[in-house]
């Protein structure tokens, strides 16, 4: 289908929060960040690119799956989120072009693209704005809530903690659709009640969260003001009145020059 303008404009803008989920062989989630997500240079309303740069999990998941879920959000705290299918990467032509010319690959210090991936959309959600004065709150409320018994994960290391827990940091949710895609859903207030237990909440501006039939195997990555990006996974489970919980099972660096380095916990 073809991209709103809105979600046009959004997936155009260089500084935001760009999101995408893969489904792992035993059919989980997989979710990274992509900042060269971008629409297609051409007249095509309905394509993404990217650039294929350090991508190593979200590769060789692509090969086995083309179902794919994505999520932007900008500073504005603007969203949207998508499903597509993926339709290969082209190592020459104008969608490499386009990646190898953007500022964020013209000046990177680690190499260029090898090639860029093309992404049809088949589904955009409406788009959204969530607001920043509601942030602070829900962050109260989840700092009031207990943890209602529920089991915990493994211990994150301090600086991970920090950055999922940060106020300011973008967090984007992967689970599993019905229909065997995956789906991006953005969180932002995010409090961790015992080790390796991340609670958050569902609001309007990711009401969707609400439908995710629990538990079920999810992940979530992070992008901060910095551009520090990790990425845990583990189980999603609902903690009543509208809250959510991740117990976190494995805990992975997401950063150039070391992406996809498992940190803390054992690769299932």
């Amino acid at each position: 289908m073809e991209l709103s303008p809105e979600a046009r404009g959004l997936f155009a803008e260089e500084m935001a929060a760009k999101f995408l989920a893969t489904v792992d062989p035993e059919g989980r989630p997989n979710v990274a960040l992509i900042v060269t997500l971008q629409p297609s240079p051409d007249d095509r309303r309905d394509r993404l690119i990217f650039g294929e740069f350090l991508m190593w999990r979200s590769r060789e998941y692509l090969a086995n799956n083309p179902r794919v879920g994505m999520a932007c959000v900008n500073t504005k705290l603007e969203m949207v989120t998508l499903t597509g299918d993926f339709r290969g990467f082209e190592r020459t032509g104008p969608y490499k072009e386009t990646i190898d010319s953007s500022p964020l690959m013209r000046y990177n210090a680690y190499s260029g693209v090898r090639s860029a991936g093309v992404i049809d959309v088949r589904d955009q959600g409406p788009v959204r704005r969530a607001s920043f004065l509601s942030i602070p709150l829900d962050l109260v409320r989840l700092r009031l809530c207990g943890r209602d018994g529920l089991p915990q994960g493994v211990d994150m290391p301090r600086l991970v903690k920090e950055k999922f827990t940060m106020l300011t940091s973008i967090k984007a949710l992967a689970v599993m659709g019905e229909d065997g895609y995956p789906r991006v859903i953005p969180v932002l207030p995010v409090v961790e009640k015992g080790p390796g237990l991340l609670f958050f909440r569902a609001a309007s501006y990711n009401r969707e969260l609400s439908e995710v039939r629990t538990p079920c195997p999810a992940a979530m990555a992070l992008v901060t003001m910095d551009a520090k990006s990790y990425k845990v996974k583990g189980e999603l489970l609902a903690a009543g009145r509208r809250r959510y919980a991740l117990r976190v099972d494995e805990v992975y660096n997401a950063m150039p020059p070391r992406v996809g380095d498992l940190i803390k916990g054992v690769r299932s």
